[in-house]
């Protein structure tokens, strides 16, 4: 026999990334938990989460009336690594249940994602878990909004909340007030993960991607005399370094770039780099895409007629000492690579300074938003 595990408060919910109009819940329950209870789920905390084990647990959201149910914004643990396998379930009574929606695949992603459902009259709404991708039988959840029929769609606060940012720093064009001098700005973990600094480094309007910009008069770091607004990466609270002739080294990046400085017009949106130079890096010069190799700046042309705003996927692998590029799934360059220290870097750096780009102005940048970036070891 089940145990049934309640919270009989009343909650106002406005969970991490998620809208205000969502349905507020008088009781959850679950049938079991490990320990991590159900109440867990309306905490506001990603951090925290309900587990149980078995095909068939389910948790349980009392809306204390009859409402319109649309929609769920749930958060899974582990849900950058592993899918789970749920079902969504409604009812006036909660005795009698309706399934509006069945086996259901959650998305790779540690933030909430909605999943919609055709609009229920219901006071009971429960999810049913059926285990998860890695076979062991959990079903764990961090976070559940329940949305009413036109909630908007859940949005981040910070950057962290649509990107993976665990293993990376962000470097920013602003001068950091704990160093002497002017430095720029570094942010790195855990600070990282709740850390936003508009407008240089935001959750974009659309909330569907991370801001990117770097103006002209940024403060630069001590080796470049160009500004940026870029993240860097980092093997947990090390620098990261790899080498191109052993294992192999991939970063995909979901991005547009979508402003130029003025008079040189050229943005980087995506780096290779060695314990010394960039290796290779993706060049924006005004409509003209470019992979650049070392100082060669027109190493290969990807395309002449690119549109700011247009979004597109670069990539690139490295393996046995060859570099290759992609764009958009094709093949665009491979450069023969015998270099350690290696590291990737995404985001937006502008090419341009207040030497060779007027105004000298925080209106005058490079700007790129990032949809996704993924980066494996093997």
């Amino acid at each position: 026999m089940r145990k049934i595990l309640a919270l009989t408060a009343a909650f106002s919910l406005l969970a991490t990334g998620s809208a205000a109009a969502a349905l507020p819940v008088s009781e959850v329950t679950a049938s079991d938990d490990d320990g991590n209870v159900a109440a867990n789920v309306l905490d506001d905390d990603l951090g925290t989460r309900w587990s149980a084990e078995g095909d068939g647990a389910w948790i349980r959201f009392d809306l204390g009336a009859v409402r319109t149910v649309s929609a769920l914004d749930i958060a899974w643990h582990k849900g950058d690594t592993r899918t789970s396998l749920f079902d969504v379930q409604t009812s006036d009574d909660g005795t009698a249940w309706r399934t509006s929606a069945s086996g259901v695949t959650s998305r790779k992603t540690l933030r909430q994602e909605r999943y919609d459902i055709p609009d229920a009259s219901a006071r009971y709404v429960r999810i049913v878990g059926h285990g998860n991708s890695s076979g062991n039988g959990w079903n764990s959840i961090t976070e559940v909004d329940v949305q009413e029929s036109g909630a908007p769609q859940p949005c981040g606060d910070t950057p962290a909340e649509l990107l993976d940012l665990r293993n990376w720093k962000v470097t920013l064009p602003v001068d950091n007030p704990d160093k002497e001098g002017t430095q720029p700005l570094e942010i790195t973990q855990p600070r990282l993960a709740d850390y936003a600094l508009d407008p240089w480094f935001v959750v974009d309007e659309k909330c569907e991607g991370v801001r990117f910009r770097a103006p002209v008069n940024g403060v630069t770091t001590p080796n470049s005399k160009n500004p940026r607004s870029e993240l860097r990466e980092m093997n947990g609270s090390s620098l990261a370094s790899w080498s191109a002739k052993s294992g192999k080294h991939t970063m995909v990046i979901d991005q547009a770039i979508t402003a130029l400085p003025k008079q040189r017009p050229y943005v980087v949106a995506g780096q290779i780099h060695d314990s010394s130079d960039d290796v290779t890096v993706f060049r924006l010069e005004g409509e003209k895409l470019w992979l650049t190799k070392g100082d060669t700046t027109h190493h290969k042309l990807i395309t002449d007629n690119y549109v700011l705003g247009t979004r597109f996927e670069a990539k690139f692998e490295v393996s046995g000492g060859e570099v290759r590029a992609f764009y958009n799934g094709r093949p665009v360059g491979a450069i023969d690579a015998d270099f350690t220290g290696g590291y990737f870097k995404a985001g937006a750096y502008t090419q341009a300074n207040c030497g060779n780009s007027t105004p000298c102005s925080s209106k005058n940048f490079g700007q790129v938003t990032v949809y996704g970036v993924t980066v494996t070891h093997s």
